[in-house]
């Protein structure tokens, strides 16, 4: 895991490359505090830099430091990520004659491609963004994994490409304005990133997840181009699932998952699983004490804290063999602050609510203790059908399919779904507009965005799934993860992103992933055993414990302060006359979490707007 960057022109001299790519680096030390370098390149067309930050995982010694070159000195690469799989590969490459210099994971990507081509990708199990030199033929590959783990934003202007793992550098660099339009989508509907090249800063573009780009350099454009289609892959999948009774299919799904975890669990550093004391991360945890001789968990909780995640962590630990480390600090105002400023630093972005900065607290406490990669169960409920609203698709979906004795016996599992979470008919109400559609009612001019967030309901219901993975649900969730995770210089893997186990899940017929009122059934009946029951058969799950209590003491004050102060500024996206101490009190942000969404973006706006 670390931090790649590179510029290249045709017409601008070397040491102004040099210097907005050291720039660059520097302000993506997190991402890789092990090593840095920024290596000048030139070639026939024009002027090529690029710059790597490396946090050691695999192959710790210099040797794998980037930017790499293969034993010819033809091809290049600074490359972001692990290739999980990377000892088959490069055994596969070994009998047809490939030699290698390293122990490393990068070397194989390199060798990969000069014996298959882009094809390379494809055989791929892991997490990545690279760009790949190749001089002889003029070319510079950009490439971005499957589902978009890995980061990777650049801007082409002026015959000036430059690229880089995160925004703030390029944004500053090329003077780019905060992107509105960002911003509205994420307040109304929660979703920032999607399968676009969407990005916080307007003219900065995200490479697509499954997209790969050749720039030729003698005349270079941006064109990005998908390697991946996961909706054939899962037809294709459907297919060769077909004739497999339950038995078999539940024995596929633990073969894949354990084979997913198993992989993800090579490391050349001490590594660890993050514990949210949901299903998902408890099913990862207890795969991963299954395969490693010791395994240590981080929880945000407290096993003395009910309403936290920490009872159920304790009884994973004992149930499992798990080291659980509880997360739980004692912070004063000037501690949030701290955080939340953190935090905001590290996302350069907005977010909607608090647990982002419990997130952050996690991986802070896991890199103090010496710890550099995370196993985390991010996915589960995107590829297994995790989420409520999946309920009402399948209802829908049955209806207009006329399937009515099937209708019936579902219609029941979700009446018990229904009671045993009633208390979350308030929190649905006050977020009704992101359910139901219609003109947002808030308090900032942003420009108005629509997302279809249904599906047609004569859809099977996979295919809404598969929106949740592409564009909905996970870009977001895994923007969170990536920059919360490289604030603190920590690796996170996530076993249900391998595509193997995503394309299975969307695949599995809908009555292994509903029933009888739960979603995830198909985890809920591999984990039997392997977790405890309060777990397994829960049909709520807690998340993080992110009390209001952080905005009384001290966090909301904070915010209603620096919107105040930045009033001037923000005038152009407020509404004409808006009380900024009444609308944005720690009190408003308490009651109504919209409000608080708009403070965090308003403080982030300000910063953007005004630098």
């Amino acid at each position: 895991m670390c931090g790649i960057a590179g510029a290249f022109s045709t017409s601008q001299p070397m040491p102004e490359l040099t210097k907005l790519v050291g720039k660059i680096v520097n302000s993506q030390l997190p991402r890789g505090p092990d090593h840095q370098a920024v290596v000048e390149l030139p070639q026939p067309a024009g002027q090529l830099v690029l710059g790597h930050n490396r946090l050691s995982i695999i192959d710790l010694s210099e040797h794998s430091n980037q930017p790499l070159w293969d034993h010819s000195r033809r091809y290049c690469i600074v490359f972001n990520g692990e290739i999980y799989n990377y000892l088959e590969l490069r055994t596969e490459l070994q009998t047809l004659g490939h030699r290698f210099q390293t122990q490393g994971d990068t070397e194989v990507i390199l060798e990969a491609y000069k014996a298959w081509g882009k094809q390379a990708w494809e055989r791929f199990i892991g997490m990545f963004a690279f760009a790949l030199l190749d001089t002889q033929a003029g070319q510079l590959w950009l490439v971005r994994d499957r589902f978009g783990v890995k980061p990777l934003f650049y801007r082409l202007q002026h015959g000036l490409l430059a690229f880089a793992s995160s925004t703030e550098a390029l944004a500053q660099h090329f003077g780019l304005s905060p992107n509105l339009e960002y911003v509205s989508r994420g307040l109304f509907y929660y979703v920032y990133e999607d399968d676009s090249d969407i990005s916080p800063y307007t003219g900065l573009h995200a490479l697509p997840a499954g997209h790969h780009a050749c720039v030729q350099l003698s005349q270079p454009s941006i064109e990005p181009q998908p390697y991946y289609d996961l909706k054939s892959r899962v037809e294709q999948k459907i297919q060769a699932l077909r004739g497999m009774d339950e038995k078999a299919l539940l024995e596929e799904l633990e073969t894949t998952l354990h084979s997913a975890v198993q992989l993800r669990l090579r490391s050349d550093v001490p590594l660890a699983v993050s514990l949210s004391g949901g299903l998902d991360s408890s099913l990862v945890a207890a795969l991963a004490a299954q395969q490693h001789e010791r395994v240590v968990g981080f929880c945000y909780g407290h096993p003395q804290a009910p309403r936290s995640e920490g009872p159920l962590a304790r009884e994973l630990a004992q149930k499992a063999g798990i080291d659980v480390h509880f997360v739980w600090p004692e912070l004063s105002k000037e501690h949030l602050v701290q955080a939340f400023e953190k935090t905001l630093a590290a996302q350069d972005a907005p977010f909607p609510t608090l647990s982002i900065l419990a997130q952050n607290f996690v991986y802070k406490a896991a890199r103090s203790e010496g710890y550099k990669v995370l196993l985390g169960g991010q996915g589960g409920d995107e590829g297994f059908m995790g989420y409520r609203k999946f309920f009402l698709f399948q209802l829908r979906y049955l209806l207009a399919q006329k399937q009515y004795l099937e209708l019936a016996g579902f219609a029941l599992g979700l009446a018990r779904l229904l009671s045993a979470e009633l208390y979350k008919l308030g929190l649905f109400w006050q977020n009704r507009q992101r359910y139901f559609g219609g003109p947002a009612q808030g308090n900032l001019r942003l420009p108005s965005v629509r997302l279809a967030l249904g599906t047609d309901h004569r859809q099977a219901p996979w295919l809404r799934q598969m929106l949740d993975v592409t564009r909905y649900s996970l870009p977001t969730l895994l923007r969170y993860e990536d920059r919360n995770s490289m604030g603190h210089s920590i690796e996170s893997r996530l076993p249900f992103l391998d595509y193997r186990v995503l394309e299975l899940g969307l695949a599995l017929p809908v009555h292994l992933k509903l029933r009888h009122g739960y979603g995830k059934w198909a985890l809920r009946q591999m984990a039997q055993g392997k977790i405890p029951d309060s777990i397994r058969t829960a049909r709520y799950k807690r998340g993080f414990d992110v009390t209001q209590s952080w905005l009384a003491t001290g966090l909301g004050s904070h915010l209603q302060e620096q919107i105040q102060a930045a009033e001037p500024v923000l005038r152009e996206v407020l509404t004409p006359n808006l009380n900024l101490a009444h609308t944005y009190s720690p009190a408003q942000m308490q009651q109504q979490p919209h409000r608080l969404a708009e403070a965090i973006s308003l403080v982030w706006l300000a910063r953007k707007l005004s630098s």
